[in-house]
């Protein structure tokens, strides 16, 4: 089966099924989706969509994000929003805060330059810093990984604004609870690079209209992911809990029995 699912009104949408496991089984299709924002989701695109059996939409955007673009209502389909960058930690990490929706632009970098960001900060250090922190305690993500465990709320999108940070994490906790090796889980998330490099090749044009050179390349990254980000998730959870069996264990329950359970559904 294909795993990419070239919607029109998105860039980054794909099923998580296929990757094989470290003892040799394969994540079944049809049961995880990853994506974008939904909100330009075409009827065309709906009906395509409602072809998936998608039972569960789960938003990690903030409320703000939601409001000013919001997901498409699915029949059949129970849509959850919570976010997965807390409002404090939007504070350290230097990213605009809350904002009404009539304050914001059509696109997320573009909230950024004007307010700012990319001439203070460096994009790269602040998604490291991100990254570090939010597979830790996360009530979205303690939230998701009860949902992916019941059988009635599969097929399960998730998603955010790109498709590739807090939907990125969110996809890696996943396929380790499934088993599949880190390397694999690397694959699948760098994979948006090449799923977004056309739109993201728009916006970098668009934007180099207003910023200067270095503002552009700190765009740039911004736009991307990279090993280290996800490499700073997997620091994380090893230096907090020493291991990632011990990490499903106590943030999220899942230990031996209740993982095997989860594999014996999810995989063949």
């Amino acid at each position: 089966m294909n795993r990419i699912i070239p919607f029109q009104g998105t860039n980054n949408f794909r099923d998580m099924g296929g990757y094989r496991t470290a003892d040799g089984r394969k994540v079944k299709f049809g049961l995880f989706f990853r994506s974008d924002e939904l909100t330009a989701l075409t009827e065309q695109d709906l009906t395509a969509f409602r072809t998936l059996n998608i039972r569960t939409i789960f938003d990690y955007r903030d409320e703000g994000e939601a409001r000013h673009k919001p997901d498409p209502a699915i029949a059949g389909a129970l849509n959850i929003r919570l976010s997965a960058v807390p409002e404090d930690q939007v504070t350290r990490i230097n990213m605009p805060g809350k904002m009404e929706s009539r304050d914001r632009s059509q696109h997320f970098i573009e909230d950024m330059v004007n307010s700012g960001f990319f001439k203070k900060f460096r994009a790269d250090a602040m998604l490291i810093e991100l990254y570090s922190k939010i597979a830790i305690n996360n009530p979205s993500y303690k939230r998701l990984m009860d949902l992916i465990r019941l059988p009635d709320r599969l097929g399960l999108l998730h998603h955010c604004t790109a498709g590739k940070d807090r939907t990125g994490v969110g996809s890696a906790l996943i396929l380790l609870a499934l088993g599949v090796p880190e390397e694999t889980i690397m694959e699948d998330y760098l994979l948006t690079n090449e799923m977004m490099k056309a739109y993201n090749g728009e916006q970098l044009r668009r934007f180099a209209e207003h910023v200067d050179e270095a503002e552009l390349r700190n765009i740039e990254q911004m736009l991307g992911v990279k090993e280290e980000f996800m490499e700073a998730v997997f620091g994380s959870i090893k230096t907090t809990y020493g291991s990632v069996d011990s990490y499903l264990a106590e943030e999220f329950g899942l230990r031996k029995e209740q993982r095997e359970a989860l594999q014996e559904m999810c995989l063949e």
